[in-house]
């Protein structure tokens, strides 16, 4: 799936220019550009950032770049080409990374004007390494709101992130940085996060895949203080390129003591999925309560049914059934992680941070051991329940969010309170179960807004939930 924006957002830009043939090509497709001596790893790393020097200012995607260090990891890539000494299908690729990851040598300011956004940092972030053993080229930070406390892009150490698609709209968050940059033609790749719903929010807003891996599956270092709930994934133009991406970032990292021993393989089939032997459960509302409705995000989730069928897959309307309100834990678990994040920086720091984390902050000062326990238990009830669950059904396709994007001076949809997570039900069960959920796109409003659909599978079940999602995206562009 190459990118392409639609006529009205490519319009609101006022993009054309003869850079967006290298911009619109995936990941792999620059491989074998580069392997055919069609493209050089210089060339194309050069154009991009060429583009986003020109067309950024727009939208605010990218926070940091390093043109000297990027052009100097392509030139690396260039030569292995030549040699014939090429490390991995992702060699040379270019790759932006949220700033809520290290990149050694480059600095990381997290969204926050409490961290120290100069000093650069000492050592990778185990997905980070991966990446870079595998020769990509990184390609610039992308923008976070503080911490990654909101499910916006707008932060007081960078500003607002827009939305390609409508600059009036946000691309979601937390990771909308890195998918209004994909949107953009800004690199094929990008690192993204999720701990409540932060890589398929702002996939499913922006046209772009994202996946949100399994706990454990992306090994991580040092331990952060949202674990489980909090994961890095890849965020890709296409679901073969995340898949590779993947691979990648899940090789072995022997400091985290929860990453997976089974390594991650990419299907054989991604190209065009038989899925028959498929069991697929179709749930519109999830299970939850649902305070936010939307008519053309029902229709539009409801088309990945046809999509699936046509590959194979057995797919039947069943929703989960929740033991308690997911909303109950999660709630908690939030406030106390804010708790937490406010309470590790010295106190003249602590006015700097966003006031989404310093509300949360105050309410998880409220929550006593007693009810934390009792979340805690509330969570094993949740994934036991949705453990029984998916002993009949290999997958659940359901809603990412019930809306397409909303206007970008709100950090939620107008009507709702910030720090209420009910209006978005769909998203942050799954952080707490520590499955793997996608958001694959499946169609645009009548404004010209686009959708996702979300594939949720059981745990290790990364290749199934893959395998259906590209079969979404091969049959929704026949």
């Amino acid at each position: 799936m190459t990118m392409t924006l639609t006529a009205g957002a490519r319009g609101a830009l006022c993009a054309s220019h003869e850079d967006d043939k290298i911009a619109s090509l995936d990941a792999l497709a620059l491989s074998r550009a580069f392997s055919n001596r069609e493209l050089s790893p210089v060339e194309v790393a050069g154009s991009l950032l060429d583009r986003i020097e020109r067309l950024n200012p727009q939208v605010n995607a990218i926070v940091h770049l390093d043109r000297e260090k990027t052009l100097e990891m392509a030139r690396a890539a260039e030569r292995r080409y030549i040699s014939g000494n090429v490390l991995s299908p992702l060699d040379g690729v270019p790759v932006t990374v949220k700033d809520l990851s290290s990149i050694a040598g480059w600095p990381r300011r997290r969204g926050s004007l409490a961290f120290d956004g100069l000093s650069p940092c000492a050592e990778d972030t185990p997905c980070v390494a991966r990446l870079r053993e595998a020769g990509v080229v990184f390609l610039g930070k992308t923008a976070t709101p503080d911490s990654g406390c909101k499910v916006v892009t707008r932060s007081t150490a960078h500003g607002v992130t827009l939305n390609p698609y409508d600059l009036t709209k946000t691309p979601g968050g937390s990771s909308g940085g890195a998918s209004a940059a994909l949107a953009m033609g800004f690199g094929p790749l990008a690192v993204g996060s999720d701990g409540a719903g932060s890589i398929r929010i702002p996939a499913s807003l922006t046209n772009v895949f994202g996946l949100k891996p399994g706990f454990g599956r992306v090994p991580a270092f040092p331990p952060d203080i949202d674990m489980p709930h909090s994961v890095v994934g890849p965020m890709s133009r296409s679901v073969q390129d995340a898949a590779v991406m993947l691979a990648v970032m899940s090789r072995p990292e022997p400091r985290d003591a929860f990453a997976w021993p089974v390594p991650f393989c990419v299907p054989d089939d991604l190209v065009d999925p038989d899925i028959r032997e498929l069991v697929v459960a179709f749930s519109p509302r999830m299970g939850c309560r649902a305070p936010l409705e939307n008519h053309e995000v029902d229709e539009l989730v409801l088309e990945a049914i046809p999509l699936l069928t046509g590959a194979g897959a057995r797919v039947l309307a069943e929703d989960p059934v929740w033991p308690l309100d997911p909303v109950e834990p999660f709630q908690i678990f939030w406030d106390t992680v804010c708790t937490a994040t406010v309470d590790g920086f010295p106190q003249e720091k602590r006015s700097l941070l966003d006031p989404t984390i310093l509300k949360a902050a105050e309410a998880g000062r409220m929550v006593s051991i007693s009810a934390y326990q009792r979340a805690m238990e509330q969570r094993l009830k949740i994934t036991a329940a949705s453990r029984a669950f998916f002993n009949r059904f290999d997958l659940l396709v359901c809603p990412v969010v019930a809306t397409a994007a909303w206007p970008v001076e709100y950090d939620v949809p107008e009507g709702f309170a910030a720090d209420d997570w009910r209006w978005c039900p769909y998203t942050f069960p799954w952080n707490m179960t520590g499955q793997p959920a996608a958001s694959v796109p499946i169609g645009v409003t009548s404004e010209g807004l686009p959708v996702g659909v979300q594939i949720v599978g059981p745990w290790g079940g990364e290749e199934n939930v893959l395998r259906a999602a590209a079969a979404i995206e091969r049959r929704r562009h026949i």
